[in-house]
């Protein structure tokens, strides 16, 4: 499923792990969207609930779209890793504390208990604060190194 109605989740995709592939299947957002139409029209008359699906859909069809979206962005990224990460060595199994604290983030801005805004300065400051132990910093070092064993002295 092809997310677009939410940025900062669209731009969270495309630039995690393994997510820009995320394999959101169309098929089963549907079936369960399904189902939250049914048990929705069920406490009304027969003869009411397909009106009552259509005032379903035209209320609630955006929103319960999104908050799937998050939900099933979380579910993957959840069982995914950073593919660069230098923090755990060896253990490609389990994710970085970094990644660990980043999808405590996630999962709150997923269950709308901060906005998008909340969630990217949060996101920043753990990279921030964990960026002397990155690869990108490490990266640089070694450049810095080499660059220094070259300058006449």
């Amino acid at each position: 499923m092809y997310i677009v109605d939410d940025p900062t989740l669209a731009l969270i995709t495309r630039f995690v792990g393994e997510a820009h592939d995320l394999h959101l299947s169309d098929a089963e957002f549907l079936f369960e969207q399904i189902t939250a139409i049914q048990c929705y029209v069920e406490r009304f008359p027969a003869d009411e609930r397909h009106a009552r699906a259509l005032e379903w859909i035209e209320t609630y069809a955006q929103q319960y779209r999104q908050k799937w979206q998050k939900q099933a962005a979380v579910k993957v990224l959840a069982q995914s890793r950073c593919p660069d990460c230098p923090l755990e060595g060896g253990k490609r199994s389990m994710p970085c504390s970094v990644h660990t604290r980043w999808l405590e983030l996630l999962r709150r801005y997923a269950a709308d208990e901060m906005s998008g805004q909340e969630y990217i300065e949060d996101a920043m400051k753990l990279l921030g604060s964990h960026k002397d132990r990155l690869k990108v910093s490490q990266a640089r070092c070694q450049l810095l190194k080499v660059h220094l064993e070259h300058v006449p002295g």
